[in-house]
């Protein structure tokens, strides 16, 4: 050994070499960044290198002892950063790029703690050092110590100051997932996701923390390992139907459905502006973070194979009426209304004395022929659903890897509705020497979606199929004598026996619907990026990250010639052909310092970030199909085509920084400004921070059974900037005008411009309790926050003058808050575990102005305008009259004081309110009715392992909601023309047949007497929902002689039981998920499914 004493080296010479480096990348600000960073390393008296020597200090006699050690995990693996301090002192390093590191302490009687993120702290006596020691670090069990990934960066979970929910990978790995949405349902506090749609394919809709905007859009923001991304989907990039009205839309494909779940490694929701204003305009509707699977450095190929199969079957029936139940009802409604108009009538009276069909009684009421149908039995069938997930992982010392691939197929509980998903994954990780790592992120996928026209009324074009199914009376065949489709003799044939028209109404043949229509939606889209990460000295890592996402859907639509539209006699054929491609690319550069100083830790990240996107769209449409033989456009007449070209792009600046002190005062700190092609000149800039602090207040109570108790607040500002791409600009449309007697074809203003417009603007307020009992036994959190919108953007009304109607301006507030509460149990530990997850949320929704004259915005939703917007309720109210009982004689009516003027009350009629008491009831009496929102949401996930054995059950709950049930216009009417929910045969008959007091008499023409919007069609939808159970068996590993690592069978249910009093299928629906104004409303969607599962995990 050479003797000679070296000198204490505490940072080596300096240059500006390596800026060439990044030059290209970094601004002159960062430059400045790296050179007080470096000058600070010199002066601190706490900056190391991997080159200390210590044996010039032999002559201090304050030095006695020097440390040598490597620190690893529990696979071996070298870990760099680590902190190793002597206690109760500043004295101390970080471990190197091998995990190595040398400490000089005052005496064998020190104390070293040793400590990484993720990882439980390490407390070894200096006298216990040999001469270079191995420690070895384990991950922590405690989930408070589990690491988080926030906006460009990670924590451990106890230390963060703002509001985050987490799902992690133990959570979510065994379970049968379709989409990674299912993985957070129920399970975090003021998340809410909502299955409005049971159709293959169709997204979830997510909300965090309430609904902030009217106009602009609510989904969060999602980031998909570090590539940030939106769901919504607008523009028609999927190809929505020409012909069908907007309201009438089916549910978007969910544009993340291509996301194998089984690639996910953790899940996190950044629910407050102090984690979210990071990234800046889209945080103000939350963010959600999901990171994917990695291979582990130094890890032996490991396989797993995951597979599962289902059965599906429609989760809920309707309680509709049987063949008997409806004739008495259509010949009560029928006769009531003869009886009403013709003074002096008798119910005997013939047919052939009413002069009109809605006094007509139907040959099958009249002589029932015996025929029952449930015509949901004949629209819904048992469907499979099955994934298969192939993934291999490991690494070599230097290098990681992750390589999966999966197969999904799900039929739907309606015949022709499918979807399949192909995808596959790539992610690789390299360390290009001790200072440089590169990495590759790659995830092609391919999605086959057969789609049908479910969710629609039974007079939609093509007709929904649900609704034309369940109008049908149960007294129709849904086929002839011979096997065909009934199209003929169906709903729209109920005649009198001499031929004449009857009091029923007209609709298609759900059967002849699925036939006739072809739907093909195919999505083919690459996520990929690359990065690298370059030390460019200890604790400073500069990292270059560039990602690309290439999104392309291709849709084809043919409606054939065999469908009878209602009383048609000839079928009208209907093609359509959609395209549409997007490119997105984002490029960011980021450099962040990280350095424990003692009791100090700071962790600070600067950055630059730039993202584009270009999209394109065509279509073309054709009619006039000579026949079915050809179903592509070109087998029919061009009729009409469009073409679309947009795009945006935002190029921003941040900057955060992480500060812990003792890990007892912890603070955190972020700036971003965002510069956006959306807004107006003048406007393209927006500045947005954040600031939140805690105190772990455990630190200074001394109490064994207080594991970490931890008082928290932030504030923080975000945006939305998700609107129209070029709202702000006026644009021009084709206009044809009339030139010297002829049609000319032209351009004309479409939009007025607004320079003045800007960014929606959210400011929040949190303050929250974490807390841990009982080494963690229990731990949680208790939150209250408060977020105010301001600048909402609203289409408000102009002059006529000006050649338009409105013009989007900023002018509206409004106002979210509420409660959460979540909280984990480990309630038995030992041979038998039983774990306890629990959430609780409120939320209350206010709008708090309305522009300069505070004026009610009214929206036009499926059936006319019953939702509004006013100040003092939540967006979207429903709108329309409140009942008040229903009359029972015409005493009630002539005493009531109240001149009705929509309609003449009779006896079995509803009361209504007069809102504004003046004494009449007309359109002033319309008020809100109730609305969308929940009062509060809650979740209960208990998990119980006994030997090899797993038992798990989900139970999630929502109250308060309600949903404006469209159908009660035709199957709740009184009218008896469809089939009706069986409430009914509880209505009133006559004042000594009140019936329940709830249901007004039977009218065949009741017209807007009982029909009218009104809180009579809004219902309580809370409901509480068996989500999931699961029963799981796990071999033992020595059954397969080391050739299997793990073997795991389940059973497991989704949707297996839902208390509700909500009459439809579903009490999530909500037809128009993507217009915020009109929310909740039900006019035949496709059902939920119920699922019984069989699934194998398999590792190997």
């Amino acid at each position: 050994m050479d003797n000679k004493k070296k000198p204490l080296i505490l940072f080596k010479k300096t240059s500006c070499a390596w800026f060439s480096y990044v030059k290209n990348v970094l601004s002159v600000v960062v430059c400045l960044f790296l050179s007080i960073t470096s000058a600070y390393a010199i002066n601190s008296p706490y900056a190391f290198t991997e080159t200390v020597s210590l044996e010039s200090l032999e002559g201090d006699d304050s030095v006695q002892l020097t440390l040598k050690g490597v620190i690893l995990d529990e696979m071996g693996t070298p870990l760099p950063g680590a902190s190793v301090f002597e206690k109760g002192t500043s004295n101390g390093v970080n471990s190197d790029f091998e995990g190595s590191f040398t400490l000089s302490v005052s005496s064998s009687d020190a104390v070293i703690i040793v400590s990484y993120l993720g990882f439980d702290k390490v407390e070894i006596r200096a006298a216990d050092f040999d001469d270079s020691m191995n420690i070895t670090l384990v991950e922590s069990s405690s989930a408070l110590d589990e690491i988080v990934i926030t906006g460009y960066g990670r924590q451990v979970k106890r230390n963060i100051t703002g509001a985050v929910s987490s799902i992690s990978l133990k959570q979510i790995e065994d379970l049968p997932l379709a989409t990674f949405e299912n993985a957070i349902q129920g399970q975090m506090a003021g998340v809410q996701v909502t299955e409005a749609s049971g159709e293959p394919g169709a997204g979830a809709t997510v909300r965090v923390r309430g609904v902030g905007s009217i106009s602009a859009g609510n989904e969060p923001l999602y980031v998909i390992d570090g590539f940030p991304i939106s769901k919504n989907v607008g523009l028609g990039v999927q190809g929505d139907n020409f012909r069908r009205r907007s309201s009438f839309r089916p549910p978007s494909q969910n544009p993340l459905a291509n996301l194998n779940p089984n690639d996910i490694e953790s899940i996190q929701v950044l629910k407050d502006a102090s984690t979210a204003s990071i990234y800046g305009s889209r945080g103000s509707n939350g963010v959600i973070i999901i990171t994917t699977k990695r291979g582990k450095k130094g890890g032996a190929p490991s396989f797993s194979y995951n597979s599962f199969f289902g059965s599906q079957s429609v989760a809920n029936k309707l309680d509709l009426m049987n063949s008997a139940e409806l004739i008495d009802y259509n010949r009560d409604a029928t006769n009531n209304a003869y009886l009403q108009r013709n003074p002096g009538a008798n119910t005997s009276d013939p047919n052939s004395v009413r002069t009109s069909g809605a006094w007509r009684l139907a040959e099958d009421v009249l002589s029932p022929s015996g025929v029952d149908v449930d015509w949901q039995d004949v629209v819904f069938r048992s469907a499979m659903v099955q994934t298969h997930n192939l993934s291999v992982s490991g690494g070599s010392d230097n290098s990681s890897y992750y390589i999966s691939g999966n197969f999904f197929d799900q039929d739907g509980i309606i015949e022709k509705s499918n979807f399949k998903r192909y995808s596959l994954r790539v992610n690789l990780e390299v360390d290009l020497n001790d200072r440089t790592r590169i990495g590759l992120n790659l995830a092609p996928s391919y999605i086959v979606s057969d789609k049908v026209p479910a969710g629609s009324p039974y007079f939609a074009r093509p007709p929904g199929i649900v609704y034309s199914g369940i109008v049908h009376a149960p007294f129709i065949d849904p086929y002839n004598p011979d096997g065909s489709i009934n199209q003929l003799n169906n709903q729209s044939y109920i005649l009198t026996p001499d031929g004449q028209s009857s009091s029923f109404t007209s609709a298609s043949n759900p059967l002849a619907i699925i036939e006739a229509v072809d739907d093909q939606l195919n999505q083919n889209r690459t996520f990929g990026n690359i990065f690298a990460e370059y030390d460019l000295m200890d604790n400073l890592t500069f990292k270059s990250y560039f990602g690309v996402d290439i999104n392309n859907y291709k849709r084809n639509f043919y409606r054939a010639s065999s469908l009878l539209y209602r009383t048609a006699t000839t079928g009208e054929t209907f093609g359509q052909t959609a395209s549409s491609e997007s490119l997105s690319w984002v490029a960011e550069q980021t450099l962040n310092y990280r350095k424990e100083i003692g009791s100090h830790n700071i962790d600070a990240l600067v950055g630059y970030t730039a993202q584009k996107e270009k999209i394109d769209i065509s279509s073309a449409v054709a009619d006039t199909f000579p026949d079915d033989l050809v179903k592509t456009i070109s087998g029919g007449q061009i009729a009409s085509g469009s073409a679309v070209q947009e795009e945006w792009s935002l190029v921003s600046l941040l900057a955060k920084v992480n500060y812990s002190y003792e890990d007892r005062f912890l603070a955190t700190a972020s700036l971003r400004s965002d510069t956006s092609s959306r807004f107006g000149q003048g406007n393209k800039t927006g500045v947005f921070s954040s600031l939140s602090a805690g105190y772990r207040m455990s630190e200074d109570i001394n109490a064994d059974w207080l594991s970490d108790l931890k008082l928290r607040a932030s504030w923080g500002e975000t945006g939305n900037f998700l609107i129209p791409n070029y709202a702000s600009i006026g644009l021009l449309s084709s206009y044809n005008t009339t030139f010297d007697g002829s049609l000319t074809n032209g351009i004309a203003p479409s939009t007025i411009s607004n320079q003045d417009l800007s960014w929606e603007k959210t400011t929040s307020f949190d303050v929250g309790l974490d807390f841990g009992f009982l080494n963690d036994r229990i731990y949680g959190s208790l939150e209250y926050f408060k977020s105010t919108t301001t600048d909402l953007l609203l289409a408000v009304q102009i002059p006529s003058a000006l050649g338009f109607s409105n013009a989007l301006t900023n002018i509206g507030e409004v106002v979210n808050k509420g409660f959460e509460i979540s909280v984990t149990s480990r309630n038995l530990t030992g041979a038998l575990n039983w774990t306890t997850d629990f959430n609780f949320s409120t939320i209350e929704n206010e709008v708090t102005k309305l522009g300069p004259s505070g004026d009610p915005i009214l929206s036009r939703g499926g059936a006319g305008n019953r939702h509004i917007t006013k100040i003092g309720e939540p967006i979207g109210s429903y709108y329309g009259y409140q009942t008040n009982g229903i009359y029972q004689n015409q005493a009630e009516i002539d005493n009531s004081g109240i001149v009705d003027q929509i309609a003449s009350p009779q006896p079995g009629d509803f009361k209504w309110v007069d809102v504004n008491n003046d004494g009449f009831i007309n359109s002033a009496d319309r008020t809100t009715i109730g609305n969308y929102l929940p009062d509060f949401t809650y979740g209960i996930n208990n998990r119980f392992e006994y030997n090899n054995f797993e038992f798990s059950f989900l139970l999630q709950g929502v109250e308060g909601n309600e949903v404006l049930n469209l159908t009660r216009r035709h199957m709740g009417n009184g009218e008896a023309n469809y089939n009706s929910y069986s409430e009914w045969t509880n209505r009133w008959r006559s004042e000594a047949e009140p019936g329940n007091g709830l249901i007004p008499r039977a009218n065949r023409q009741t017209g807007n007497s009982n029909n009218r919007p009104s809180n009579y069609q809004v219902e309580d939808a809370s409901y509480l929902r068996l989500r999931n159970v699961t029963l799981a068996y796990t071999f033992p590993e020595s059954n397969f002689n080391g050739k299997l690592d793990r073997l795991r069978l389940y059973l497991s249910g989704t949707n297996l039981f839902t208390k509700t009093d909500y009459l439809g299928f579903n009490p999530e629906v909500n037809n128009q998920d993507d217009n915020t104004n009109v929310q909740g409303e039900d006019y035949g969607a496709y059902p939920l499914s119920s699922v019984i599962t069989f699934g194998i995990n398999a590792k190997f």
